[in-house]
């Protein structure tokens, strides 16, 4: 009898074991595979790479591909025809991928393939393109065909990557260049795809930046070439991320127009350089003018007379000790509105000064009618103006003209004393340049200030 209870409970310890051990081998493949479609999911595909490039740095191909307005599918038609057309898609995906490849499915309508092998960009460009035809016959959804197309993006490894997470992510990135020009389209990574990211990354975070104090000013002085001394300044925008360090103006500055954060960022900059310049007019400082430049989309919104004058009023500075710098380009766009908000700014008693001049394409005309003071003309033409017969000529026709209209003149980028001297022979008012000085914080210009070294 007791012969009997031990064996009946040394089956009941066996089957207990058997049961633990296959419900832990189902939990860890359903932990390995996707639900709707049984294909492998992310977690095993990074797996399935990791397993070749990290410890041995084998090549491989990584493609991540998505269904193009895939939404479509199921506002149309529901999500369960939408779930039909994914199962579909990974069988095919699944039957034409190459021999030991891996096909997957990351999330939603995005799947994966993993293809080990030597492949030269053509060659792998070639193969999934022939592969993609398999992939693109009509999905019957209630009897009727439907055609979708789909991108893709891909990576190679070892070029574009070394480890799993890497790969993936440079073919996503390649992904999304397809899915912002045109669609339907199959595109290796390029290197180049990193600032597209870094945008929309330093575009996420712009307000807070604003909010953690991460930009700040920085003054160049403007030289009177006759007098030789410094009386105004211009203010310029840094920005030094904790993340990403120092970044360039030329970086930053279009994504704040393009993403709506120029009306902010003119405003603290209008702000803090209206701040900067009250303490400059107290102390009886030699600095009697500070300059912004003002982009186009802003300049043409009437929002920026009111928010000038409320800003001036908050410091309690007097207008004649801000300058606006505008382009052409704000001034073509609405030649008429441009004029509209220049009369209204000269009124309050600010100088606009027209900044880059001879990049655009101004008129004669325009320039006769158009209300401002100064012509700043751009650096391209200053920097061979001392050895270029042209350079030099095309200066002197621009200084001739704005006297003609009685404006004032700043030359941009001076860096050589050479320049400075065609400069002064043809009658130019300013200069601006590292001859000078280059754009520095209050403290560093106070330094130059106090011993006299510009110029």
């Amino acid at each position: 009898m007791k012969l009997l209870v031990y064996l009946l409970l040394f089956f009941l310890i066996i089957l207990t074991i058997l049961f633990l051990r296959q419900r832990k081998k189902r939990a860890s493949y359903w932990n390995r595979t996707d639900l709707l479609t049984n294909l492998p999911n992310r977690r095993s595909l990074e797996q399935f790479i990791e397993a070749r490039t990290t410890p041995l740095n084998l090549p491989i191909a990584v493609v991540v591909i998505d269904f193009d307005n895939f939404n479509w599918i199921n506002e149309k038609y529901g999500y369960e025809s939408g779930d039909s057309v994914l199962v579909e898609f990974s069988q095919r995906l699944a039957f034409s991928a190459p021999n030991h490849s891996l096909a997957a499915r990351i999330e939603g309508n995005k799947f994966a393939l993993a293809i080990p092998g030597t492949y030269s960009r053509k060659e792998i460009q070639m193969m999934l393109a022939e592969q993609f035809q398999s992939l693109q016959s009509p999905f019957y959804i209630f009897g009727a065909p439907v055609h979708l197309t789909f991108s893709a993006g891909v990576a190679l490894a070892p070029e574009d990557g070394k480890s799993g997470h890497t790969l993936l992510l440079h073919a996503e990135r390649a992904l999304r260049h397809v899915k912002h020009h045109g669609k339907n389209n199959l595109l290796l990574y390029n290197t180049s795809f990193q600032r597209h990211d870094l945008e929309r990354q330093l575009a996420m975070t712009f307000q807070s930046a604003l909010q953690n104090g991460e930009f700040f000013l920085c003054y160049q002085p403007k030289l009177d070439v006759r007098s030789g001394t410094v009386d105004s300044v211009e203010a310029l925008v840094r920005w030094n991320s904790p993340i990403h360090g120092s970044i360039s103006p030329s970086l930053f500055v279009p994504i704040a127009e393009k993403n709506g954060f120029i009306f902010d960022l003119t405003r603290w900059i209008l702000n803090e350089a209206c701040r900067q310049m009250k303490q400059w007019s107290e102390r009886d400082h030699s600095f009697q003018k500070v300059a912004v430049n003002i982009s186009a989309p802003l300049f043409l919104s009437d929002r920026l007379p009111e928010m000038i004058r409320d800003i001036l009023q908050e410091h309690q500075l007097e207008a004649r000790f801000l300058e606006l710098e505008i382009t052409e380009t704000a001034v073509m766009t609405d030649f008429q509105n441009a004029c509209r908000i220049i009369s209204l700014l000269k009124k309050e008693g600010i100088t606009i000064s027209l900044d880059d001049f001879g990049t655009g394409v101004s008129s004669l005309t325009y320039l006769k009618n158009l209300p401002i003071d100064t012509l700043k003309i751009d650096k391209s033409f200053i920097n061979e103006i001392h050895t270029s017969f042209e350079d030099k000529a095309l200066v002197e026709m621009i200084i001739q003209l704005a006297n003609l209209f009685g404006l004032s003149v700043v030359a941009e980028g001076v860096e050589k004393q050479e320049q400075l001297n065609v400069l002064k022979k043809l009658g130019c008012d300013f200069i601006q340049g590292y001859l000078v000085s280059r754009p520095e914080l209050p403290d560093v210009l106070e330094v130059y200030y106090k011993k006299q070294r510009f110029g």
